[in-house]
């Protein structure tokens, strides 16, 4: 049973996300896995009635369940939404407790060790099962950039210290998405022999892992975008503070003061939308700026080999699709940008936050097509082995016998 609350089954869905979910049952080694996002409903319209009520369990296929809770049990209830959440929750967490002694659920897996993690501590103490915790970002470089917790359910930073730490001292193994990951993990005091580092790549869809020019044709797409023959930079994120929407715009107003007419396309949605139209109009590049909204696998895996520079401020599995895309990449030296973007060699890697640099570099490979090209096939290269899912699926299986197994011969 996994507790990740990144997508709801409508988004899973509508971006044909639905790998994200289906690699955990890791090529086959589980039998049927049940993931959770027990807030789903979070995401309804405030007047929707839709916000409340019992779980909704949906297949995705014969081997996966997704669950979704509700923010309350009651509509009639939904002006004193802390106890409406309270019913919810216990109910969806008795609904899971039955669940779990009815399949013989055999281990407890944590997207995060904050929400999921206390979720998934407090059902892995109830029912004796081991307890696995994800850990894909690293939120003490995060908290030092931005000088906020991590998570807007934390007002303060030492709140958010304690739970993470608490959390992932008390799961049976940590899962780090990479080395700095890792580097954040094991200074929580988890024992090196209780972690292992798995990479996102068995969670990325089959189309990303295509050769480029083995794909089908993305220029229909920027055709359709109006974007056809030019250079074209790209974002894709959601268009939240911690990811810095922002430098996006402000880089292609500096290289507009450098005469380059770049278009620039954020793929993604979020809460900063507006505001990033704003400021758009403001630095005078509105009509350079595209708004895609959320697009799905196929399309993505279209477009990437298309894009004169892929811009990372902050991505995960997105800055993998984009260097399996071989896509020329500048991105800010942050969390594991390092670990796939070498300057000169693979992209370019700049200071943290440096947008002015950032444009540097965009720049140099605006300039140059056949850097471009060389470092567009380096990253694949690289991106190909870092993320071979095979290799990904061995390291996890190992984790899960070193748990499950010695469990089964106690029986």
């Amino acid at each position: 049973m996994v507790f990740d609350t990144a997508y709801t089954y409508e988004f899973l869905i509508q971006r044909n996300l639905s790998v994200f979910v289906m690699a955990k049952d890791v090529g086959g080694y589980f039998d049927h896995v049940w993931t959770v996002h027990a807030v789903a409903s979070l995401f309804c319209p405030g007047s929707s009635g839709l916000r409340y009520g019992r779980p909704v369990l949906r297949e995705l296929n014969e081997e996966h369940t997704h669950i979704e809770g509700k923010i309350g049990k009651f509509e009639k209830l939904a002006w004193f939404p802390a106890l409406n959440f309270l019913f919810a929750q216990v109910e969806l967490m008795w609904f899971l407790l039955k669940l779990i002694k009815q399949n013989r659920i055999a281990i407890i897996r944590a997207e995060d060790p904050y929400f999921n993690g206390m979720f998934g501590l407090i059902i892995s103490a109830l029912t004796k099962l081991p307890l696995i915790i994800g850990v894909w970002g690293n939120s003490e470089a995060i908290r030092e950039k931005t000088n906020k917790p991590l998570s807007s359910r934390f007002k303060w930073f030492w709140l958010e210290k304690l739970v993470e730490r608490t959390i992932m001292r008390n799961a049976n193994f940590v899962l780090a998405g990479n080395l700095d990951n890792m580097g954040f993990v094991l200074r929580q005091g988890v024992h090196k022999d209780r972690t292992a580092i798995i990479r996102i790549g068995n969670a990325i869809d089959a189309s990303h892992f295509v050769a480029p020019d083995k794909r089908k044709s993305g220029a229909p797409d920027l055709e359709e975008l109006g974007v056809a023959g030019q250079k074209v930079l790209m974002c894709i994120f959601r268009l939240e503070p911690q990811k810095l929407p922002d430098h996006f715009v402000r880089v292609v107003s500096l290289l507009k003061g450098r005469g380059w007419n770049t278009k620039a396309l954020f793929v993604g949605d979020g809460s900063l939308k507006d505001s990033l139209v704003a400021l758009s109009d403001e630095l005078g590049v509105a009509d350079q700026i595209v708004f895609c909204g959320n697009r799905d696998q196929i399309w993505l895996s279209r477009v990437i080999p298309f894009i004169s520079v892929v811009v990372s401020t902050f991505t995960g599995r997105a800055l993998a699709e984009a260097a399996l895309g071989g896509a020329p990449i500048v991105a800010y030296d942050i969390d594991w940008h390092a670990e796939v973007i070498e300057t000169g060699i693979t992209g370019e890697l700049v200071p943290h936050l440096n947008y002015s640099l950032m444009a540097d570099a965009i720049e140099k490979i605006l300039k140059d097509e056949k850097y471009a090209h060389m470092i567009g096939a380096n990253v694949r290269e690289r991106a190909l082995k870092m993320m071979d899912p095979n290799a990904i699926n061995d390291v996890l299986i190992g984790v899960y016998e070193k748990l499950i197994i010695p469990k089964t011969q106690n029986l």
